[in-house]
């Protein structure tokens, strides 16, 4: 009692007392902190993510990169002439239709030509053209056998992101001229002017003028002539030819690496 007595009578500051009340503050102002955070979480509008489809990115960001789908076809014709400078260096095949669409290599272009495993079979030039007037370009090599140029030609033609191959001979596809007209000839008195042109299945000829021979009954030669497939005389036919000859000659180049590469950069 008497040490209760001088406690109450003690006016200074109690320690533990002191200590509680700093306690009760800070759990106060955490609590109202807390509280303060909860309900500024709870106020915030949910956010919504959207994602852009992943095709639909990719073609936005094409088209940022080409500027327009007209860029495109310069794209192709890249293309194509790379595949044939690669086909002329011998890094790549291409379709033989005369070999039932066999896969063939120009240092096999003989096997197009021959059976013959004796006849030296090469391509000496080539030449890079629009043959059909279509806008793209054919690759044309001017073959030799055995060292002997006028033997045939191996027109390459690209389709359908397939370069095919056929093989002339030499009388089938003479004289070719800068706007793809060449001299075609089946005898001394059967020739003719023409111009080729591709389908899905092939190429064909399209005569501009021709002459072609028969023996009537008296078994004597016969000949006729035409232009436009309609018969004209031999005068007429001769000054198309004459015109014909006047035209530009294609300009042929060595097969060389240099050279492919210089023309087909």
């Amino acid at each position: 009692m008497k040490k209760r007595f001088k406690n109450k009578l003690n006016k200074s500051p109690k320690k533990n007392g002191l200590l509680l009340c700093i306690c009760a503050v800070c759990i106060t102002l955490i609590s109202g902190m807390l509280i303060g955070c909860s309900a500024i979480e709870n106020d915030l509008p949910e956010e919504t993510v959207q994602i852009e489809p992943i095709s639909q990115s990719l073609e936005d960001n094409t088209n940022t990169q080409n500027g327009n789908i007209e860029d495109l076809p310069e794209q192709s014709v890249e293309l194509e002439e790379n595949t044939y400078k690669s086909i002329l260096l011998g890094k790549s095949n291409f379709i033989c239709t005369d070999l039932a669409n066999e896969s063939l290599n120009i240092s096999e272009i003989g096997r197009a030509v021959t059976d013959d495993d004796s006849v030296t079979v090469s391509a000496a030039k080539f030449t890079i053209m629009d043959i059909d007037g279509d806008g793209e370009d054919e690759a044309v090599l001017w073959l030799q056998i055995n060292n002997i140029s006028d033997c045939g030609f191996e027109i390459l033609h690209y389709q359908n992101g397939e370069i095919y191959g056929y093989t002339l001979q030499y009388r089938a596809f003479m004289n070719l001229k800068t706007d793809g007209t060449f001299l075609f000839s089946g005898g001394a008195a059967d020739s003719g002017i023409g111009k080729m042109t591709f389908s899905e299945t092939g190429y064909s000829v399209n005569t501009q003028a021709y002459s072609q021979s028969g023996y009537d009954t008296n078994n004597e030669l016969n000949v006729q002539y035409f232009v436009k497939d309609e018969s004209c005389s031999e005068d007429e036919f001769n000054d198309v030819l004459n015109g014909q000859e006047q035209k530009a000659d294609a300009e042929w180049f060595d097969l060389s690496e240099n050279n492919i590469n210089a023309i087909l950069q």
